[in-house]
C-alpha cells in the first residue's frame, strides 16, 4: 500500500473517530400489529402478489444497487407488483487536500451520527402515524425498541406456515441464532464472521493441536494460549490502534455482560467493563499488542505502523470470512503468478493456519450481516412484502455480484464458493485439476464447519453505542481512570433504558 492510499484510510478512520454525537432511538410508539388479516395459517400465502411496496434502507450505497436489481427482477415475475426504494444517506464529499506536498481525494464525511439520528427520528414519526414503509433495512434501527413498540412482524410465523418456505433451504443455525424474545424480527440476506489464525512458524506443533475449523476462541483467551511463547521479539496479536481495534474487538465479545436487552438493564459497573478497559492496559504494557494511537492527530504514528506491519510476524490475527479463501489458494496463486492477495491483516501470511472462529466471551459464536430486514406490521401489503424478502433469499438474487458475503441459501452459497474459488485462481470457465479441486473442497469443508459454529447474533443498540465510544476516549487518553469511565456510563445507560 502507497503512501497516499495509507493516508487516506488514516484520515477515513479520524473522521469516525471524531463523529461520536449520541443517537435518539424510537421511543414506544404504539404501532398496531398488523393491519388486514392475521398470519395464522396458510391462507395468508395465498394471496395473490401485486400492488405497491415500499421499502426504507439508509445506506444508499450499501442497498440500492442489490435492491434496484432485485426489483426489476421482482416485478417481472409478479407483473402486478411495484416495488419502490427510498434511500436516506447521501454519498459523502470528495474533497483533494495536500499532504506533504502532494495532493489526495479524500472523503468528506458529514456528521454520521447525525445523519443516522434523522433516519431514526424519520422512521418514528412514521411508524408513530401507522404509516411507514412496507419493508425496513434493519442495519442502524433498533431492533429492541421495534420490538417494544410492537412495530415489527414475527417471520418466524412466515417461515413456520408458508407452504412454499422450507427452513432446510439456508443455513438454520443463522436463522435460530436470529430468535430473540420468542419470535425473529428479522432476515439476513447474507451472512459473514470472523476467524482467528496463527503463524505456524511461531507456535509449537503440540499446541497447535488446540486450534481448527472446529474450534472457537474469544480474544483473551487466545492471547493467553500464546503467552507460554512470548519472549517479547514479535506482538502476540495484530488488532491495535486505539478505538475501533482492540477496544472495539473486547467490546462486542463483551457487549452482553453490559446490556441485557431482555430485561432492559445496563450492566457496566458489575459486567466487568472496567476491568475489561485495564486488560487494554495490561496487554500493552507486556508487549502483547501495541500501544494505542488513540488521537485523530496520530496520522503519522498510524502511517509508520501501516508501512511496518505487512513485514512483520505475530502469532495470531484476526480476519474476516471474505478473506479465508487466501489460506486455501495461496500456494496455487504463488505457481500460477496470479498475483491474488487481499486482507484486512497486516502481517506476513503466508505460514498462516486456522485457529478458530471468534466467539463472545461466553463461548457463544455471533455473526454479523450487511444486508437484513424487517417487515413494518402496520403494512397495507405484507403478503407482497413478504414475497420480496423470499425473493431476496432465493437462488437467483442470492447469487448477484452485489451479494459480497455468504448466501444464506445453501444452494447458492454452494455455488458461490465454486464460482469464487475459480475467480481468486484466475480459472474462471476452465476446469479445475486434481490439486484445485482438492484445495477448493478444502476451502468448503473449513468455511462450512467454521459456519456451523454460529449460535447468536449480538443485539445492539446504536445510541449506547456511542455512549461507549464517548466515554472511553477519556481511559484512552488517561483523562480518566476505567473506574470513572464506567460510572459515568453506568448512569447514562441507565437513564437512557428507563425512558
Amino acid at each position: 500500500m502507497d503512501g497516499a492510499a495509507v493516508m487516506r484510510n488514516v484520515i477515513k478512520k479520524a473522521y469516525v473517530l471524531i463523529s461520536l454525537a449520541a443517537l435518539p432511538l424510537l421511543t414506544g410508539c404504539g404501532a398496531s400489529n398488523g393491519s388486514g388479516r392475521a398470519v395464522t395459517d396458510s391462507d395468508f400465502f395465498e394471496s395473490k402478489i401485486d400492488g405497491e411496496i415500499n421499502i426504507s434502507v439508509y445506506d444508499s450505497m450499501l442497498y440500492k444497487n442489490f435492491l434496484k436489481e432485485a426489483a426489476r427482477a421482482f416485478e417481472n415475475k409478479y407483473p402486478g407488483a411495484k416495488v419502490n426504494i427510498e434511500t436516506f444517506s447521501v454519498m459523502p464529499e470528495i474533497k483533494t487536500m495536500e499532504v506533504d506536498g502532494k495532493f489526495i481525494s479524500v472523503m468528506q464525511s458529514s456528521d454520521e451520527s447525525q445523519t443516522r439520528s434523522d433516519y431514526i427520528n424519520r422512521v418514528n414519526t412514521r411508524i408513530m402515524s401507522g404509516e411507514g414503509a412496507d419493508i425496513y433495512a434493519m442495519d442502524f434501527l433498533p431492533l429492541n425498541k421495534l420490538i417494544n413498540s410492537s412495530a415489527l412482524e414475527n417471520l418466524d410465523n412466515y417461515m413456520t406456515l408458508d407452504p412454499d418456505f422450507n427452513k432446510n433451504d439456508y443455513r438454520e443455525n443463522i436463522l435460530e441464532a436470529l430468535r430473540f424474545r420468542g419470535g425473529i424480527w428479522l432476515l439476513p440476506i447474507n451472512y459473514s464472521f470472523n476467524y482467528f489464525s496463527y503463524d505456524s512458524t511461531l507456535i509449537p506443533l503440540h499446541a497447535a493441536l488446540n486450534f481448527g475449523a472446529d474450534r472457537a476462541f474469544n480474544t483473551e483467551k487466545l492471547i493467553n494460549l500464546g503467552i507460554p511463547f512470548f519472549d517479547g521479539s514479535r506482538l502476540l496479536f495484530n488488532y491495535t490502534g486505539g478505538l475501533g481495534s482492540m477496544f472495539d474487538l473486547l467490546l462486542n465479545e463483551n457487549f452482553h455482560s453490559f446490556v441485557d436487552f431482555n430485561t432492559g438493564r445496563a450492566n457496566f459497573i458489575n459486567g466487568g467493563f472496567a476491568s475489561m478497559l485495564e486488560s487494554i492496559n495490561y496487554f500493552t504494557d507486556h508487549g502483547y499488542i501495541r500501544r494505542n494511537a488513540v488521537s485523530a492527530m496520530d496520522i503519522e504514528e498510524l502511517m509508520q505502523r501501516a508501512m511496518e506491519a505487512p513485514a512483520e510476524r505475530v502469532f495470531f490475527k484476526l480476519n474476516n470470512s471474505y478473506f479465508l479463501i487466501n489460506m486455501f489458494i495461496r500456494e496455487l496463486t504463488q505457481e500460477m503468478n496470479t498475483g491474488f492477495s487481499g486482507s484486512i491483516v497486516a502481517a506476513i501470511e503466508d505460514d498462516d493456519k486456522i485457529s478458530g472462529i471468534q466467539a463472545n466471551a461466553d463461548g457463544k459464536v455471533p455473526f454479523s450481516y450487511n444486508l437484513g430486514f424487517g417487515i413494518n406490521s402496520s403494512s397495507k401489503n405484507r403478503e407482497t412484502a413478504w414475497a420480496f424478502i423470499k425473493f431476496l433469499l432465493s437462488k437467483e438474487m442470492q447469487l448477484s455480484p452485489y451479494i459480497f458475503n455468504l448466501p444464506l441459501n445453501n444452494e447458492a452459497r454452494n455455488e458461490k464458493i465454486q464460482f469464487d474459488f475459480k475467480m481468486a485462481i484466475g480459472m474462471y470457465d476452465e476446469e479445475l485439476n486434481n490439486r484445485q479441486l482438492q484445495a477448493m473442497e478444502n476451502y468448503t469443508s473449513a468455511l462450512e464447519s467454521l459456519s456451523g459454529l454460529i449460535d447468536t447474533y449480538i443485539i445492539q443498540d446504536t445510541n449506547i453505542n456511542d455512549m461507549i465510544m464517548q466515554e472511553t476516549q477519556y481511559f484512552l487518553t488517561g483523562t480518566r481512570t476505567a473506574e470513572e469511565v464506567t460510572k459515568a456510563l453506568q448512569n447514562k445507560a441507565d437513564l437512557y433504558l428507563s425512558e
